[in-house]
């Protein structure tokens, strides 16, 4: 699995993340030990966990993800060679949604022990808080990275403007900002002004001004749920427009050309786009796993990039 560095900090991970949201929940844990030790044997190093998965599971209470990459971190053996990504900010059981300082240091010390180690390589944002002063946050990951807690920092559902301003703030203290920026992003375009929630999607714009400022970008997300391989499967609301069933036909058509999955399409075009984006892609089996990393064997020639980058109008 290549390797690419992470925006300006010169440190290099996988193209191809691996996101551990239900892994301890929904997935068991021999699962999810199967498809660590497939993704790890193909070469992967990037392991994404936040502090609240999977705290909306029946039974479950948040960290089991962390918890769980922790036991496996110690019985391989392996924490130098991973690269592992955590996150603060939304609510979970008690914990409200907050970026004030003390929450920040103190769920990052909770998911410290839970992952059993003394650094967590990416510590992110999860998402934008209006109501704490943006220096009051970013001086708390300031003082994590300092003191050895956490190796980087980075934002996930932030706007272009939010993740500029944190960033400025952090350079005129003198502090590091935000290395990367984490998106709900796919192949097909969602319409104007939708919603999404809490959630917010990678934008023209927020791709053009990482590319500037060298802030990498990753995708959660990316599959969709399955929608581009499960014929079964309604496209969400956002999604239904004129544009996805044209971008649909054209990503079959290249994946019967490359007699790959249209999943495998969709991960290897972010993966070749400009900026390249590094997607984030999980499973509750190993068969789903071995489909993604397909994209590992081929590449897409410059033609069929072309296709795929054609401009369809998305209207209603």
């Amino acid at each position: 699995m290549d390797k690419i560095i992470q925006g300006d900090t010169k440190e290099q991970i996988s193209c191809l993340g691996l996101g551990t949201m239900y892994f301890g929940t929904k997935v068991d844990e021999q699962t999810s030990f199967t498809i660590l030790d497939y993704y790890t044997e193909n070469g992967g190093n990037f392991l994404d966990s936040a502090n609240k998965y999977a705290s909306w599971i029946p039974g479950f209470f948040g960290g089991e993800s962390e918890h769980l990459i922790g036991k496996w971190m110690k019985q391989k053996a392996n924490r130098e060679r991973m690269f592992i990504a955590s996150k603060v900010g939304f609510p979970y059981g008690a914990i409200p949604r907050s970026l004030k300082k003390e929450i920040i240091i103190s769920e990052c010390e909770k998911s410290l022990k839970r992952l059993g180690t003394d650094s967590i390589d990416l510590y992110y944002a999860h998402a934008y808080d209006s109501e704490t002063p943006t220096e009051e946050s970013v001086e708390a990951f300031y003082r994590l990275k300092r003191e050895g807690k956490i190796r980087f920092a980075g934002a996930s559902n932030y706007s272009s403007w939010q993740l500029s301003e944190a960033n400025t703030v952090a350079n005129q203290q003198g502090w590091e900002g935000f290395s990367c920026i984490q998106q709900q992003h796919t192949y097909l375009e969602p319409l104007l002004r939708t919603s999404f929630g809490n959630q917010v999607i990678l934008t023209p714009e927020m791709e053009k001004f990482c590319a500037v400022k060298n802030i990498r970008i990753i995708a959660y997300s990316p599959l969709l749920g399955g929608v581009y391989t499960k014929t079964d499967n309604e496209l969400p609301i956002q999604y239904q427009n004129s544009g996805s069933a044209p971008k649909l036909r054209i990503l079959n058509q290249i994946a019967g050309e490359l007699q790959v999955s249209a999943n495998a399409v969709v991960l290897a075009w972010m993966i070749q786009h400009s900026p390249s984006v590094i997607p984030l892609v999980s499973g509750s089996s190993l068969n789903q796993i071995k489909e993604n990393l397909q994209v590992l064997k081929f590449k897409l020639s410059k033609q069929q990039l072309d296709r795929l980058n054609q401009t369809i109008s998305n209207e209603a």
